[in-house]
């Protein structure tokens, strides 16, 4: 199926739901409307991701709708109280930006991070988020650091909930692995103190990769065909996987996350 047609059996499923009219397409983006509110939405990363894994389009399609329906919820929420349980932050590339001002949105709610990411916030809904701008915290009457301070306890508590990690190896071949898919895996490595729990099992300094949204993977830089090899693995999936990061290689040092530097 090639995008033309993709984008016409999106636009039939969302015709199918009876709270959205399908307003108009152009390729793969279609205008809704859901109650007055208008949406447009962008259907490149679901057509991709139907590309690679063809079998799953009812999965994909199903995605979507749930998708528009959390992004339209989240037009409606009136107060903070109604979602601060919710809230998480979430790693992005700062490119996130100029898309979002290319499509004449809301400036996203963000902070600026290192290695070209940026913290932005999202609504956790089943099988999506809705992300927080600027709108959002005029409407609640909240600032940018009530949201990051609460958004932060929520990733912390999760965290703490799960502890779903894996852990392979023994000293220099000893490798931390975060993979529970839930949308916040990489976004863990703004946790410094469960991170400073691994550091203690590493030789040398404890290196951590982001390379995309769910996987992070800490190990050590004491046997250098360990690093060098880890390290094209992180490169290649920071290309080639789905909610790609970065390649950038990130160490703990006295308790704040800074870009690993080579010797």
């Amino acid at each position: 199926m090639d995008a033309e047609a993709f984008g016409a059996l999106i636009e039939a499923r969302l015709a199918d739901e009876a709270e959205f009219t399908v307003v108009g397409r152009t390729g793969l983006g279609v205008d809704l409307d859901i109650d007055s509110v208008p949406i447009r939405i962008n259907l490149d990363n679901y057509f991709r991701v139907y590309r690679q894994h063809p079998d799953q389009l009812i999965a994909v399609s199903n995605a979507l709708v749930q998708a528009v329906r959390a992004h339209y919820e989240a037009r409606l929420i009136t107060s903070f109280e109604q979602v601060q349980a919710r809230v998480f932050p979430m790693l992005k590339p700062i490119a996130l930006l100029n898309e979002v001002q290319e499509r004449k949105l809301p400036m996203l709610a963000y902070r600026p991070f290192i290695a070209d990411l940026i913290i932005a916030y999202v609504i956790d809904e089943p099988g999506s988020v809705a992300y927080i701008n600027e709108d959002h915290l005029e409407r609640w009457g909240i600032a940018d650091h009530e949201l990051h301070a609460r958004a932060m306890v929520n990733l912390t508590e999760r965290t703490a909930e799960q502890s779903d990690y894996t852990s392979t190896g023994v000293g220099p071949q000893r490798i931390v692995v975060y993979h529970t898919q839930d949308g916040f895996d990489a976004t863990r490595l703004l946790l410094p103190t469960m991170l400073e729990q691994w550091r203690a099992q590493f030789p040398g300094n404890m290196v951590i990769g982001i390379p995309n949204r769910d996987f992070l993977i800490a190990f050590s830089d004491s046997d250098r065909s360990v690093i060098a090899n880890v390290a094209a693995q992180i490169q290649a999936d920071a290309l080639q996987r789905e909610h790609g990061l970065t390649d950038q290689l990130f160490t703990l040092t006295n308790g704040e996350i800074r870009v690993y530097q080579w010797e």
